[in-house]
């Protein structure tokens, strides 16, 4: 009677663990909904007062590179005809200009930064994601203050784009630079804006928005127009990355050893070690309802995950006292 009631909570334990497991690849289904379950276990609803603040005062959570950039990327610094009169944001046009000289393939890359910036140069491949990502690392090695951003098309999830902005001392602002797509936008008076203030001009009056190529060939719209209509699309989603420090996050033993295997281990990885980068959501109230949407599947995945890790301990407790009952009987 007793070696029936285990097997019979053995069977509801791991029914429940089964169906739990599908209900959570349902919702991971297709690609850009599991990237939809990562950003609610790594996301903070923002303040006004998270986007605007200065290099001079980071925010003290803010994941801030101060790792030593590797060799190549302090090789590849050094091949740019930099002057000591430039500003900031000429330094960083000038590595972009590299970058966008070759031909691009496309394709993702997802591997560290350093591959990344390789795989850029070598073979043309690349999407938004791999061009912010190499970007934060060639800005440091610049020594120029960077932020990543990005947006969502559809409720927070993998269909969308990012872009970064770096701080120019000359300017005494922060700049919005869209390398992967090759522009930066500036108002009627040539003056470069910020993503907050690209933002707002696109929601007030676009005929004040110049689009300024970086590459003309590379340029990746059918023209301005289209452009535009893309960021007004995706603005009301807007995040900004809480961190740029993508040199520490590759020198993680753990991340090198799970990056090897696939960028899903990796970020799980990441993120159950306190180290992925959190995002932090714009409060635009055009996607206030998305918000809530988000933080309620993310009670959702952690209850999953709280669930399955109970359930499982449980079974290992029942394994236990049946192998306790057998040995004692005999």
């Amino acid at each position: 009677m007793i070696k029936r009631r285990y097997f019979l909570q053995l069977g509801l334990l791991t029914l429940g663990i089964a169906a739990s497991c599908i209900y959570l690849f349902t919702l991971a289904t297709p690609s850009e909904e599991a990237a939809r379950i990562r950003n609610s276990l790594v996301h903070q609803p923002g303040q006004l007062e998270d986007f605007n603040w200065n290099p001079s005062a980071f925010p003290t959570d803010f994941k801030n590179e101060t790792h030593t950039p590797p060799p190549y990327f302090l090789q590849f610094v050094d091949s740019l005809p930099i002057s000591q009169t430039m500003s900031e944001m000429d330094k960083f046009l000038l590595a972009a200009q590299k970058i966008l000289e070759r031909e691009r393939y496309g394709g993702p890359i997802q591997s560290n930064t350093e591959d990344a910036l390789k795989k850029m140069q070598d073979e043309g491949t690349g999407w938004c994601s791999d061009y912010t990502q190499v970007f934060n690392g060639i800005a440091h090695t610049l020594g120029i203050p960077v932020r990543e951003w990005g947006m969502s098309f559809d409720r927070y999830n993998g269909d969308g784009h990012a872009f970064n902005e770096i701080y120019d001392q000359k300017l005494d602002k922060w700049v919005f630079i869209d390398t992967y797509n090759a522009f930066y936008v500036t108002n009627r008076h040539g003056e470069p804006l910020s993503v907050l203030e690209f933002r707002q001009l696109l929601n007030a009056d676009r005929t004040q928005l110049i689009i300024q190529k970086i590459n003309q060939t590379q340029f990746g719209f059918q023209n301005d127009s289209v452009a535009l209509d893309y960021y007004q699309r995706g603005m009301p989603q807007l995040f900004l990355i809480w961190a740029n420090d993508v040199f520490s996050y590759d020198s993680n033993p753990l991340i090198q050893i799970t990056g090897s295997f696939s960028r899903m281990a990796e970020q799980i990885t990441g993120i159950i070690l306190g180290i992925n980068q959190e995002i932090r959501l714009f409060p635009d109230p055009d996607s206030a309802q998305q918000q809530k949407e988000l933080l309620s599947l993310k009670h959702t995945v952690l209850f999953i995950i709280f669930f399955n890790a109970a359930s499982g301990i449980l079974i290992l407790i029942i394994l236990a006292r049946m192998f306790s009952n057998r040995t004692s009987h005999g």
